[in-house]
C-alpha cells in the first residue's frame, strides 16, 4: 500500500514538471528574438581591470644594450593600462611575414605607472618575434596585447618578509618590477638580488639597482659575470658557495632566468634542504633539440571547422600553427597558463605535462605550446 502511495506522489511530481516544461516552451515560442541588453557592474569592473585584449601603440623605444630594447606601450583608446602584480606578463601579438605570432613578455615597469607599460625584449637566437621587435619595430607601431597574466609574484600570506631574487639574463625584467614594488610598498623586510649576466655590458638597469642599494639598507645587489673576468665583479655561475653566503634561513626565493640556471639551482636547493614551498619560478622553456626533423600532418578541429597543416617534429604544435598561418590560442607559450589546453584525438606526441592535472593527462589533454609531434596528430582546440 505504501509503494502505491509513493508511486502516485511521483506521478504528481512528474506531471507538475511536465506542465512547467510545456509552459516554458510556450513562453519561449512567443518571446522576442532580440536578446536583452544588460549591463552588470561586476562585468564593467572586470572589463576595466582585466580586458580580454587591448589595442596599443608604441610610444618610446630605448636601447638598453646591443641586443636588448625596452618598449613603452599605451592604449589607443586613451584609457589606463590594467593594474598588475609585479612579475606579471602580457602576450604580444605580432603580424610579420604574413603570419601571426603571440609571445609573452614580462612587464618591467612599476606597478603604479599605469599610463604606459614597459616591456623589455632581448633578441633570441632564431627568435622571429624578438628579432622583429628589436630591428623592425618603430615608435607609433600598433599591436594587440592580452593580459596581464602570471603567477610569479610576491604574496604576504604565503612568502617570507625576507626574500632572495636569483635572476639570469633577461630574467631580470619581472624581478626588477617586483623589487621596486616591494621596497616602495614596504611589504618586505629585506631583499637580496643576485643578478647573473655574461658581461658587464649585459647588466640591465645597473645604475637603478646601485642607487637603490645606496638609498635602502634593506636591499643588496650582487652582479655575477660568467664570461668576463674583472677584479671588481665575482666570476662564474650561481653555485652552492654563493647561496650559502646569503644567509638562507627563513627566506623565500624568486628565480627567473634560463632553464639551465633553473636546473643547476634546483640541485643546489636539494643539497641545502630548501623545500619547494619556499621557491618561486618564472617559467621558461628551451626549444627541443633534435638531430633529425620529420614532417607530419596536424589536423585541427575548432568550432566545427577542420584545418590541416604540416607540422615538424622540431617545433611545437603552436609553432606549426603559426607557420601554417593559423591563429593559435596561446598566452604563456610555456605550458603553464592552460589557455591552449586541447584534446588529443589521435597521434603520438612528446609533451611537457608538468602543468597538467593527472586527470587531464588520463583524458589525453595537452598544451600545444609545449607539445611536439612524433606522428600525424589530430587535436581539438578550445
Amino acid at each position: 500500500m505504501k509503494d502505491i502511495v509513493m508511486e502516485k506522489d511521483q506521478k504528481k511530481v512528474f506531471a507538475k514538471f511536465n506542465d512547467l516544461a510545456l509552459g516554458r516552451r510556450d513562453i519561449t515560442k512567443h518571446s522576442s528574438k532580440d536578446l536583452p541588453k544588460y549591463s552588470y557592474a561586476v562585468n564593467e569592473f572586470v572589463s576595466v581591470f582585466h580586458p580580454s585584449q587591448m589595442e596599443v601603440v608604441v610610444t618610446k623605444i630605448v636601447e638598453e644594450n646591443e641586443n636588448t630594447k625596452s618598449f613603452w606601450i599605451k592604449r589607443e583608446d586613451g584609457e589606463s593600462m590594467p593594474p598588475f602584480q609585479a612579475g606579471s606578463y602580457i602576450t604580444l601579438e605580432v603580424h610579420t611575414n604574413g603570419r601571426i605570432y603571440k609571445r609573452p613578455y614580462t612587464i618591467s615597469s612599476d606597478t603604479d605607472s599605469l599610463k604606459e607599460y614597459r616591456i623589455t625584449i632581448q633578441e633570441e637566437k632564431n627568435g622571429i618575434v624578438s628579432h622583429y621587435m628589436c630591428y623592425d619595430c618603430k615608435e607609433n607601431d600598433k599591436f594587440t596585447v592580452y593580459g596581464p597574466f602570471g603567477h610569479f609574484h610576491y604574496s604576504m600570506i604565503r612568502d617570507s618578509s625576507d626574500i632572495i631574487c636569483l635572476a639570469g639574463g633577461s630574467g631580470i625584467t619581472g624581478v626588477r618590477s617586483m623589487i621596486f614594488d616591494l621596497l616602495k610598498s614596504k611589504k618586505v623586510s629585506s631583499i637580496a638580488l643576485v643578478y647573473g649576466t655574461k658581461t658587464v655590458n649585459d647588466i640591465l638597469w645597473k645604475k637603478e639597482f646601485d642607487e637603490l642599494a645606496k638609498k635602502n639598507k634593506n636591499f643588496k645587489v650582487t652582479y655575477l659575470l660568467s664570461e668576463e673576468k674583472r677584479d671588481d665583479y665575482p666570476y662564474g655561475l650561481m653555485d652552492e658557495e654563493l647561496l650559502r653566503s646569503l644567509n638562507l634561513e627563513g627566506k623565500t626565493f624568486f628565480v627567473s632566468g634560463p632553464v639551465a640556471m633553473y636546473q643547476a639551482l634546483n640541485e643546489i636547493f636539494i643539497k641545502l634542504d630548501i623545500p619547494n614551498k619556499f621557491i618561486r619560478h618564472e617559467e621558461f622553456r628551451d626549444p627541443l633539440e633534435t638531430d633529425e626533423e620529420e614532417i607530419y600532418e596536424l589536423t585541427i578541429h575548432q568550432k566545427g571547422n577542420v584545418t590541416v597543416i604540416p607540422c615538424k617534429s622540431s617545433e611545437t604544435l603552436v609553432q606549426s600553427m603559426e607557420e601554417g598561418r593559423f591563429s593559435a590560442p596561446v598566452h604563456c607559450t610555456v605550458g603553464v597558463c592552460g589557455y591552449c589546453r586541447s584534446k588529443l584525438l589521435s597521434g603520438t606526441v612528446k609533451t611537457d605535462t608538468s602543468a597538467l592535472r593527472k586527470k587531464d593527462v588520463d583524458l589525453k589533454y595537452i598544451h600545444p605550446c609545449v607539445t611536439y609531434p612524433l606522428s600525424d596528430v589530430e587535436i581539438e582546440l578550445p
